[in-house]
């Protein structure tokens, strides 16, 4: 993988060497300065994602898929390894906007865990009691998503995280045409006690009664589904709330993925490392051999609301996911595959204007903090997460602001339209994972 100078990184000292001529010194200098900008003007040769080097980021990944499966990265309930659609039945919060009574939240991850609503006791390792919700998925076992080398498993403010590296068969490339031949999985809130069974691991992978998990980073390649951790949960006392056991899973596109600048910008949705569902109407859906669910986009007439001169308008997206199994039972699971907005709005037979929202690409969005990323701009269209958890129907409010239409100077007086196109991950790599319908505007005095 290319190594890509950008925010943190400096530039290393080097020694001069006898007889050094006063042609060199220019050139050092020169190179320092160029150091100097890089560090001075942020990313200026940082990775770029634009449309073409996201699409060759999901076809890399999905050719590394094909050839090499993933394994979901959660034990089942009743234990052992799961499939995709049934560990997706227990995820609640996917990537992407979420939202609670007292703050708005960009989600760079992937929640699973099982009966979320259900509190119980645990007991941690050092023998203190803890009221959780999903009790169950205590100390369940971690598994690795794909063959990767152990980078470090480090305690953060939200518990113990992994960080894997997986190679690439085949890279793919930043919008300059660089190939990039990794990227690495994240999994975090893990239980204490994954540092002892790393240990273990390392006593036996180095010969050595005296190793510890340390000795393992950089050189302990784990393979799909191989355990690598326990589930945890935050153990953050001063947090509102009960705290929550369950897996936090994330992929990300970068050199550090600790970094939070790397974290806002270069973060993928994860289902990206599974096959995709098919995109059709899952109540008639028979899911086949694959044992993959189908999933689609729908807004009902009666969740849209017309935007108006006083009144934002906007609609909710619902996105139904599931099968039918052989014998007619309907299996619903949840897919949080949700990724671009287009909106194109139309006034007296013109074209006004045309915005663009793109989780993966974050378009739409500002990732100069955590806080501005996790708070949508209002005055332009805007995904808006309903309130906590999301049943076995995902739904999705969008808004489109008066103040946008008053910004491209909208004639409420003249006939109008505001054209939307709702994308999946999946948009741009495979066709017909989408959701194209219009809004009428009728001229108003």
């Amino acid at each position: 993988m290319h190594r890509i100078l950008g925010d943190g990184d400096s530039c290393q000292s080097v020694q001069e060497p006898a007889g050094f001529r006063r042609e060199d010194i220019r050139m050092k200098n020169f190179l320092i300065l160029i150091c100097v900008y890089c560090l001075t003007c942020g990313c200026v040769l940082a990775q770029k994602i634009d449309a073409a080097s996201a699409v060759s980021i999901v076809k890399a990944l999905q050719e590394q898929v094909s050839e090499n499966p993933s394994a979901f990265p959660l034990e089942s309930y009743e234990g052992g390894p799961q499939s995709l659609a049934k560990g997706l039945r227990q995820g609640y919060f996917g990537y992407g906007e979420r939202r609670y009574s007292h703050r708005f939240d960009f989600h760079p991850a992937m929640d699973v865990g099982y009966f979320p609503t259900e509190v119980g006791n645990v007991t941690d390792e050092l023998g203190e009691t803890w009221e959780v919700r999903a009790p169950q998925t205590y100390l369940k076992k971690v598994y690795a998503v794909q063959k990767g080398e152990l980078v470090s498993i480090a305690l953060i403010s939200t518990g113990y995280k992994i960080v894997l590296k997986h190679s690439l068969e085949t890279p793919y490339y930043d919008n300059k045409g660089r190939a990039y031949y990794h990227y690495y999985t994240c999994y975090r809130h893990l239980d204490s006690r994954s540092l002892s069974y790393l240990s273990g691991i390392a006593k036996k992978f180095t010969n050595n009664p005296k190793a510890t998990y340390k000795n393992l980073f950089e050189k302990y390649i784990f393979e799909a589904g191989e355990q690598m951790a326990l589930v945890g949960f935050t153990p953050d006392k001063s947090s509102e709330g009960i705290p929550r056991a369950h897996l936090d899973f994330s992929l990300n596109l970068f050199d550090d993925p600790n970094k939070g600048t790397n974290i806002r910008n270069y973060a993928f949705n994860p289902l990206l490392l599974f096959p995709p569902f098919e995109y059709a109407n899952p109540r008639s859906y028979i899911i086949g051999a694959n044992h993959l669910p189908a999933y689609m986009f729908n807004v009902h007439e009666s969740h849209i609301r017309t935007p108006g001169k006083e009144e934002n308008g906007g609609f909710v997206l619902q996105i139904h996911s599931g099968g039918l199994s052989a014998d007619g039972e309907y299996l619903m699971s949840r897919y949080f595959a949700l990724n671009g907005l287009d909106v194109v709005l139309m006034n007296d037979g013109k074209q006004l204007g045309t915005y663009r929202v793109d989780r993966h690409r974050k378009l739409g969005y500002s990732t100069k903090s955590y806080e501005s990323l996790d708070n949508p701009d209002l005055s332009t269209p805007h995904f808006l997460a309903p309130l906590e958890e999301q049943g076995d129907v995902f739904n999705m409010a969008v808004v489109l602001p008066t103040t946008w239409f008053e910004e491209k100077k909208y004639d409420w007086s003249k006939d109008g339209s505001v054209s939307i196109r709702i994308s999946s991950i999946w948009d741009g790599y495979l066709e017909g994972h989408s959701y194209s319908f219009e809004i009428p505007l009728p001229a108003s005095e």
